[in-house]
């Protein structure tokens, strides 16, 4: 079976699907990932066969808008209202036509039997319908796009389908969703759950020396230090300080540190930013709510301190809250209060609680099909399709 891979030009985007992606070459079937290098650039540091379409899309440049400097989003707009969550998916269903005939010429030279994106690439379900073969969403965190704005969606993509000699917008044969039951939306369409898996790249595991109870990863991501995030870390840095004998591992890029400054003892700065390396061990995790570090932590059990800056990072705030395996911080006041942040770090390193909701999250993801299961029903999909795996 030959699977094409197309992904929205943001890495945390692709790299959720990378376990479905290495089950299937384990499995002895072809992989080729396609995109911009935004996506192709990790794909082929993860050892996959691309195919570049295209310059580097700067996804991180539209993140920025225009912000008075020094001020991050959530100080200059708060939380955005659910609408406009949900209308990221407009951005996307703009970007899908852009490339759409590349993939669809790829695929056809290529002999693709199956195409596999994630859930706000648009183009793929296209590609396949025109090719006949099954195409799968792959979601990438716990907020995919409701029904209401698929609808819309695809109602703006019509006519280019027409073009295309489809009688409407193809939906996808099959949606993955790595969002276990706590924390999966209600809104969005059905989906085959898989187990998410923690990335963890190519990098060195963090290694705690603390003992069990008082280790603490700090990972709100790049974009949020980009974005004029470095005194909330100096305040997260100082709350965990206040808790006294923590030991904390705070990712931040060297030319993030000057603004952060010298951390309290006990802390240390590290260049990874995979959660797969630095959330194992770890009695609690700050976060910005992003997809990844969100399921990552819930993989493993710990409990989570969201501290979400942009878009759906709210949303998975309010389900990590609601599971009862983690505290959501969800305005500017809240997150720059020292106050409010030092009693979040002791409830969720104290309370018993919190740890009881993550192990009850943690439970229902180990429950879920692994990648390698989902894998085999694919390899079933094409079959019943006609085609030949």
């Amino acid at each position: 079976m030959r699977a094409l891979i197309i992904s929205t030009p943001v890495d945390t985007h692709f790299l959720p699907m990378l376990p479905l992606i290495r089950a299937l070459t384990e499995a002895g079937h072809e992989v080729l990932v396609t995109g911009q290098p935004d996506i192709t650039g990790p794909a082929e540091a993860a050892g996959l066969a691309t195919a570049t379409f295209g310059e580097a899309f700067h996804y991180k440049d539209l993140r920025r808008g225009r912000r008075p400097e020094g001020l991050r989003p959530i100080e200059v707009v708060g939380r955005p209202p659910a609408q406009q969550i949900d209308g990221a998916a407009q951005m996307w269903r703009n970007h899908a036509p852009y490339f759409l005939y590349d993939y669809l010429e790829l695929a056809r030279e290529w002999r693709a039997d199956l195409v596999i994106c994630d859930h706000m690439e648009f183009a793929g379900p296209v590609v396949a319908k025109v090719l006949g073969v099954p195409s799968v969403w792959h979601r990438w965190g716990v907020a995919p796009t409701t029904a209401f704005m698929l609808g819309q969606t695809r109602m703006w993509l019509g006519p280019l389908c027409e073009r295309l000699g489809l009688d409407s917008v193809p939906e996808p044969d099959l949606i993955l969703d790595p969002a276990p039951p706590a924390l999966a939306s209600t809104e969005a369409p059905a989906a085959r759950p898989i187990r998410p898996v923690p990335h963890t790249g190519d990098g060195t595991p963090w290694r705690y020396a603390a003992p069990p109870g008082r280790r603490v990863a700090v990972a709100l991501g790049g974009y949020t230090l980009d974005l004029d995030g470095a005194p909330l870390v100096r305040r997260i840095v100082d709350a965990l300080a206040s808790a006294g004998g923590v030991e904390a591992v705070v990712s931040a890029a060297p030319e993030h540190r000057a603004a952060i400054g010298t951390l309290p003892e006990g802390m240390a700065y590290s260049d990874e930013t995979a959660p797969g390396l630095l959330f194992p061990g770890a009695d609690l995790v700050v976060h910005h709510g992003g997809p990844g570090s969100t399921l990552a932590a819930a993989a493993l059990g710990i409990p989570q301190l969201v501290l979400p800056q942009l878009d759906e990072t709210f949303l998975a705030g309010d389900k990590v809250a609601t599971a009862g395996a983690g505290i959501t911080l969800d305005t500017a006041e809240r997150q720059n209060d020292p106050a409010r942040l030092i009693s979040a770090v002791r409830a969720l390193l104290v309370e018993p609680e919190y740890r009881a909701g993550a192990a009850l999250v943690r439970k229902q993801i180990e429950a879920m099909p692994a990648a390698s299961e989902v894998a085999l029903h694919l390899e079933q999909l094409t079959l019943r399709q006609g085609v030949s795996a």
